[in-house]
């Protein structure tokens, strides 16, 4: 019994090592809003993605210090340039107050969250993780 005692702060320790190292999420100055899908709009394409995305033509959003450039298109798809990484495609869909974005990679699965950070969603993040932890991005639109 006294073993079971001992083991089990253990195991749930185990099961959750955020309560190790505090919050799984960024600590970040910014403040998140949800918003409705007519309100993300802006960010979105009016077409459905071409076969080789132009990124100096279309609505981008852009963090240049990560740096990471995401175009979404009408037909639920996106294109991603990671000039550090790669580029490459996946889908988004609008769930939950932000726009959320999918792609499978060769050795991940890549997830990241639009996210309004004024009411309104004139402003936006991209929420992720990278093998460095939870990184929130302000960005900037191009091309709008």
């Amino acid at each position: 019994m006294k073993i079971l005692l001992i083991l089990l702060p253990l195991i749930l320790i185990a099961c959750n090592p955020s309560k190790l190292t505090g919050s799984s999420e960024e600590k970040t100055p910014l403040k998140f809003f949800l918003v409705e899908q007519k309100d993300l709009e802006h960010l979105i394409n009016p077409k459905s993605m071409p076969e080789s995305p132009n990124l100096n033509q279309d609505k981008t959003i852009l963090n240049r210090d990560y740096p990471i450039e995401v175009a979404l298109y009408n037909d639920g798809q996106f294109f991603y340039d990671l000039p550090n990484l790669d580029s490459g495609s996946g889908t988004w869909k609008y769930e939950g107050g932000m726009i959320k974005l999918s792609a499978k990679l060769v050795l991940f699965s890549m997830y990241i969250e639009v996210v309004a950070i004024e009411k309104g969603a004139e402003k936006v993040a991209l929420k992720f993780s990278d093998r460095f932890g939870p990184k929130s991005l302000p960005s900037e639109k191009t091309n709008q």
